[in-house]
């Protein structure tokens, strides 16, 4: 006889399956906006301890407190990039123009033969054709296509970007808005959630701690590594009187944060540059100072300051941001060590409750 399921089983899994559908529905509904919110999330983390202390001095003005969190780290962290970006743009764009004029008056092949006969490029210049004449291919025929393509992509992306600032304008309105309720009543509604996780306490504690360490020691990490080679680029690019230094620090700002390449691909591309340009030293000390200053950071201060607070091994650090950019796009650089983070403390949970149990059970 098959057993018969009473009403509180069907009640209890009628509510499981309701919540799991009504789960499922939410993160569809908020897909759109999943980027917006998660920074609002990892800035309400980053800067709760300083909440905190503003909540406790205002015990009777929660919605006041949260609001002035809201306006510093809008103040402190949002303003400065927007208005930091709108400088670099206007960089990239008088960049771009004089590149085009110069490209107007002097052409595509004619760029390509004087970089062509540069001392470093000139040997590699002539292998390279040597071996593609037997294919009946024409180098500089294929680079003329591909500076071709390159230009015509960068203005589509730039028309994009025009046609996308109301959205822009949308997700920041979004962002602000989710601030302000986590951190009016984020604590709240995280104590509402965790109660309701079916774990012991003294294991829900570990799991959220460990996720609140890693999100702020990843933000930190990251952010403090690529501010300081950003500045150290920048500097140098200055000193040798590179043009469009910020446009270039910031850029080596953004992509310090990645684990592959980072702020060498600013400092090598412009090393090389004032080689072919004829200034051979200025670009060997560049490439002297990023080798051996910028990049080797990544060695050492990124791992003290992720790994000493967040328990993070410097090649599950790795997989983490990498994977994380691939899932999630740029929110992946905190979100991806933080899945790692929080998979390692299940994990450590799981073999402290049931394995190391029935291990000692069997010696028993």
């Amino acid at each position: 006889m098959p057993p018969v399921v009473n009403k509180d089983q069907l009640v209890q899994i009628f509510l499981f399956v309701a919540l799991v559908g009504l789960l499922i529905l939410l993160v569809e509904l908020l897909a759109p906006y999943a980027s917006p919110i998660a920074w609002a999330v990892i800035l309400a983390v980053v800067f709760h301890p300083a909440h905190r202390r503003l909540a406790a001095a205002m015990p009777n003005w929660t919605n006041a407190s949260a609001g002035v969190s809201t306006f510093l780290v809008f103040a402190v962290v949002v303003v400065p990039t927007l208005l930091l970006s709108g400088v670099v743009a206007r960089e990239a764009i008088e960049g771009y123009q004089r590149f085009a004029v110069y490209v107007g008056e002097t052409g595509y092949a004619e760029i390509l033969n004087r970089v062509g006969h540069t001392w470093p490029i000139e040997p590699v210049w002539s292998w390279t054709r040597e071996r593609m004449a037997a294919t009946d291919t024409d180098p500089t025929s294929f680079l003329l296509s591909g500076l071709r393509w390159a230009s015509e992509f960068a203005a589509a992306r730039a028309a994009q970007i025009a046609r996308n600032v109301f959205s822009f304008f949308v997700g920041l309105g979004i962002l602000v808005f989710t601030l302000f309720f986590a951190f009016r009543d984020g604590p709240s509604f995280l104590d509402r959630f965790v109660t309701a996780i079916p774990m012991a306490e003294r294991d829900r504690d570990r799991l959220f701690t460990s996720l609140q360490v890693t999100i702020k020691a990843v933000v930190q990490g990251l952010t403090a590594t690529a501010a300081l080679q950003s500045a150290m680029v920048g500097s140098a690019l200055w000193l040798l009187g590179v043009p469009f230094t910020l446009l270039l620090s910031s850029a080596t700002f953004v992509l310090a944060f990645l684990p592959v390449g980072g702020a060498a691909l600013i400092w090598a591309p412009c090393a090389i540059g004032l080689a072919l340009t004829g200034h051979v030293i200025q670009g060997i000390l560049l490439a002297i100072w990023g080798a051996a200053a910028v990049s080797s950071i990544d060695n050492f201060v990124r791992p003290v300051l992720i790994g000493t607070q967040a328990k993070i091994s410097t090649p599950v650090l790795f997989f983490g941001i990498v994977g994380g950019l691939q899932a999630y796009g740029i929110i992946g650089l905190f979100v991806g060590p933080s899945l790692l983070a929080a998979f390692a403390c299940l994990l450590s949970i799981y073999r402290e409750q049931y394995l190391d149990k029935q291990a000692i059970a069997a010696l028993e």
